[in-house]
């Protein structure tokens, strides 16, 4: 392909400040038109990408211009399907913030289309744009844990209550709405997690139990804080922490030859019987300690910090990746059919929460 991808931009606040200099970095790209229902949103957008001149403008129409060749969809959970099928129909690629939907029905709507579709549909997945991520499932893969036994994620920070005082302020966010998120912090938090499992593993959640509950928002109709205890299919589990009233990351993963802990997106700590592993930011030297039934990997402790969202540089910037895939008439690396059933994980996780039984995934 000579000519630019012509793109057209939706949604351009919050996240999509982030990595909007992906676009107007790849000089395969151009940003035909921002579009957002806050105009001022969209100008600034437009602002950051000075050099492609695009349109300004609050109607959605524009995207599916004739000339436009992808559709970037940034908007709240439930405007997904609306604009995403309307994308997609058009023939266009999409690639849509996570989660895909809402309701996993409207996922569902998505999905039917994008099965129709012979352009790149997908869903955008911050942390595969971490090379540590792409370690973390090789570690898995290759042994260096031996059988997987347990996962852990923890995903919290204190937004939840930034939005809760402005709906009581009389300034309501769309993220304290469940018609127009789905949920609260575990539809937007834990999706992340459950993918990344999955994908690390190659294992499937089979049965989920969890509780929600809002402790501290007020103003949010959502959980603020969620627990989910997941069963793969492996007869493995994992267990998901999520809030929107406190601070703190963690990743983690444990078998049974060793264990990886990555704290605060900072510091992971590498333990492996295995020997040595070295990945893309992972270095492990290797070797053993005694331990209570036998030795055990000696612990290594190494600091990795996360690339920009906005680094057009980075080979796994899952915004480039897309755009590439697009451009060279590739699948989405990550599909709406994955991200459909991590929404059919997290309606489990709710349904588990509401009744106060554990729910299968069919």
């Amino acid at each position: 392909m000579n000519e630019k991808l012509q793109v057209a931009f939706v949604g351009c606040g919050t996240m999509a400040a982030h990595y909007i200099s992906v676009y107007r970095d790849l000089p395969f790209v151009r940003v035909a038109c921002c579009v957002d229902s806050n105009l001022e949103s969209a100008h600034r957008a437009a602002e950051a990408l000075a050099t492609h001149s695009p349109t300004v403008t609050t109607d959605f129409s524009l995207a599916l211009a004739p000339e436009t060749d992808v559709v970037i969809i940034n908007t709240p959970n439930s405007a997904h399907r609306p604009q995403a099928v309307a994308a997609i129909e058009a023939g266009k690629h999409v690639l849509l913030q996570k989660p895909v939907a809402a309701k996993l029905e409207d996922g569902e709507a998505i999905e039917h289309a994008a099965a129709r579709s012979t352009r790149a549909v997908g869903v955008y997945m911050s942390y595969f744009d971490q090379p540590l991520i792409h370690d973390v499932r090789d570690i898995i893969r290759t042994g260096h844990l031996g059988n997987f036994v347990h996962g852990y994620a923890r995903l919290m920070h204190k937004g939840g209550m930034m939005w809760s005082t402005e709906a009581l302020g009389g300034a309501r966010t769309w993220r304290g709405s469940l018609a127009d998120t789905g949920g609260g912090c575990f539809i937007q938090l834990a999706v992340h997690y459950i993918h990344i499992f999955e994908w690390a593993t190659g294992a499937r959640v089979c049965r989920v139990t969890a509780f929600a509950r809002n402790l501290h928002c007020r103003g949010l109709e959502g959980e603020d804080l969620a627990t989910a205890l997941l069963e793969l299919d492996t007869g493995a589990t994992v267990t998901l922490d999520t809030a929107w009233c406190t601070h703190g990351e963690e990743l983690s993963a444990f078998g049974t030859e060793g264990h990886f802990e990555y704290r605060n997106n900072r510091w992971l700590s590498l333990a492996s019987t295995r020997g040595p592993f070295h990945g893309r930011v992972v270095q492990y030297c290797g070797g053993t300690v005694p331990a209570f039934g036998g030795p055990w990997g000696e612990e290594q402790t190494m600091e990795i910090v996360p690339l920009p969202f906005g680094d057009a540089s980075n080979p796994l910037n899952q915004h480039r990746a897309f755009l590439e895939a697009a451009r060279d008439r590739r699948p989405a690396p990550v599909s709406i059919a994955s991200a459909v059933h991590d929404l059919a994980v997290v309606t489990a996780v709710y349904e588990s929460a509401a009744t106060g039984r554990a729910m299968e995934i069919k």
